[in-house]
């Protein structure tokens, strides 16, 4: 089956690339499908500048229906209203489970690439800008598995696939002018032993795309990076235990978020480059200051009380530090019929009281944050992010 699916993806991309122009990837001998490029050299990355860039305030919305009449209009729309700037559309392809060495695309979950485009035409209409990011999810996890602990019986076809997945949705980020580009999330057990790889497809990517790049790193796993300039922003998401079992109060959490400030920043000099929070959320159950990660542990004790005092401690902390690109709330509601609301026990914040708290933060004047002079890219790079003023609530 693997032989089939490359002689028939190896077609497809031999027309794609004499139809414009563009070898996208390195052939092996015999036929048997496509192999990642040759591996790319260590970067020293872009200087940076000040650039007039307000942070990227937004909320990230998980594309997840190719529905032609799925509402991710009316989504984005929402989005806009709360005051943010940012949507970051969220589309996922899956691998059965942690040793899989196949990725694929479920087109039933995934909106075409035209539709993906119209979205992104549609946020930018509302003055939003737009963040891209391709996550990988499993399909049928086995015990303990996630994506940040994949182990793949070949990691060769792995990457193979990883690379065949995530160049296409970079072209298309260039075709629609997002933004910011996210080449991976939480992908832990590659980050340390795969840096040629990372580098390679970032490399790759460059080559198509104009825009900022950032990688999405899970927030206790940030420093093995050790790519971090050959891209324009470091992503790391949030789930600190901010109370180790103890009562939730916006003092203590405070106090937790400044300790862990002073140790991103000391770490974030030696990079020089700024930070986007890229999963910024608390489930509204009682245990979310201590355990954010995981939306299952008591989603019959809802507390939106803690929920909203967990974003205005972080908020308080970071909204008016120069050293931060932005932050991305996860997650807007995404499917009609969703529950919301203080008896909701998920992440997302509608009609909770926690979505007052974003708003407040989101309309304070933001910080100028130092980005990088965007790189030569194959087509019109811009070298500075749009100027958009965040939406005013209604």
């Amino acid at each position: 089956m693997r032989d089939g699916k490359y002689v028939v993806l190896a077609v497809f991309v031999l027309i794609i690339g004499a139809a414009v122009g563009i070898q996208q990837f390195v052939y092996r001998g015999g036929g048997d499908g496509i192999a990642p490029p040759p591996l790319a050299a260590a970067s020293t990355g872009s200087p940076l500048r000040p650039v007039d860039v307000g942070q990227f305030r937004g909320f990230s919305l998980q594309l997840q229906s190719a529905h032609p009449r799925h509402p991710y209009e009316q989504y984005i729309r929402e989005i806009a209203d709360t005051g943010a700037n940012t949507v970051c559309l969220v589309i996922a392809a899956y691998q059965e489970n942690g040793k899989s060495t196949s990725i694929f695309v479920d087109k039933r979950r995934v909106p075409s690439d035209e539709r993906l485009k119209k979205l992104v035409a549609h946020a930018h209409g509302l003055g939003l800008r737009v963040v891209l990011m391709p996550i990988v999810l499993l399909e049928n996890p086995e015990a303990g598995e996630w994506r940040g602990a994949i182990a793949p019986r070949n990691w060769d076809d792995w990457w193979e696939d990883y690379y065949n997945y995530v160049l296409p949705y970079a072209e298309l980020a260039e075709e629609a002018k997002v933004e910011m580009f996210v080449v991976g999330s939480e992908l832990v057990t590659t980050e340390r032993d795969y840096p040629d790889r990372w580098r390679t497809l970032i490399a790759k990517i460059r080559k198509v795309y104009g825009g900022y790049l950032s990688y999405s790193a899970n927030w206790d796993h940030y420093t093995p990076v050790t790519w971090w300039k050959d891209v324009d922003v470091i992503g790391m998401t949030t789930y600190y235990d901010l109370t180790g079992g103890k009562e939730v109060t916006l003092p203590r959490l405070e106090a937790k978020w400044r300790d862990i400030r002073k140790t991103i920043l000391a770490w974030q000099k030696t990079i020089g480059r700024p930070i986007l929070f890229t999963e910024v959320g608390w489930p509204n159950q009682v245990t979310c200051a201590q355990y954010p990660w995981d939306y299952t542990r008591s989603t019959d004790k809802t507390d939106p009380a803690a929920q909203a005092i967990c974003f205005d401690a972080f908020l308080r902390t970071w909204i008016s530090e120069p050293a931060v690109a932005g932050f991305l709330v996860w997650e807007w509601r995404n499917y009609p019929e969703q529950k919301t609301g203080p008896d909701d026990p998920s992440y997302i914040p509608c009609g909770k009281p926690c979505l007052d708290v974003i708003r407040r933060h989101f309309q304070a004047p933001g910080s100028k944050a130092r980005l990088p002079i965007a790189p030569p890219a194959a087509a019109t790079a811009p070298t500075t992010a749009p100027t958009t003023a965040p939406s005013s609530p209604e």
